[in-house]
């Protein structure tokens, strides 16, 4: 499990790294096409953090790639992909649930863009399902 309520996640390489000092505000699937490409998987699973409680560690390496209103974050140096920013939920940065170091911690909790998922993608669970994305402002 996560220490002291720190929640920590690094790149394949460990150039870079960050720590969370507060709880997650929600963990979902992404089936959207931008993150099937940007992640080279089926389905993105990710865990949002607060910004503010984000410690980044050798954040040197850590480079954006912006398309549209999504920042993408990787690693400069090994490529892993990290992390996502959108302008519709500018205080909060989404993490690819595999950069997390104990990615066991954040079950999805939703799925978004479930007219996107692909065919023979069988997630058959109970969890809510939005034919977009989530309403990601500030509670």
């Amino acid at each position: 499990m996560t220490t002291g309520g720190q929640h920590r996640g690094h790149c394949r390489c460990g150039s870079v790294a960050m720590t969370a000092n507060t709880e997650p505000v929600f963990s979902v699937y992404c089936h959207c096409d931008d993150c099937r490409r940007a992640t080279g998987a089926p389905v993105l699973a990710a865990v949002a953090f607060m910004k503010d409680a984000i410690d980044w560690q050798a954040a040197q390496t850590l480079k954006r790639h912006t398309n549209g209103t999504a920042h993408r974050l990787f690693c400069g140096e090994c490529g892993s992909p990290v992390a996502q920013e959108h302008d519709s939920a500018a205080d909060r940065t989404f993490f690819n649930t595999g950069f997390m170091d104990e990615p066991e911690c954040y079950p999805p909790a939703a799925h978004t863009f479930e007219g996107e998922q692909l065919s023979w993608l069988a997630l058959t669970d109970d969890l809510p399902r939005a034919k977009t994305t989530l309403s990601i402002k500030r509670p």
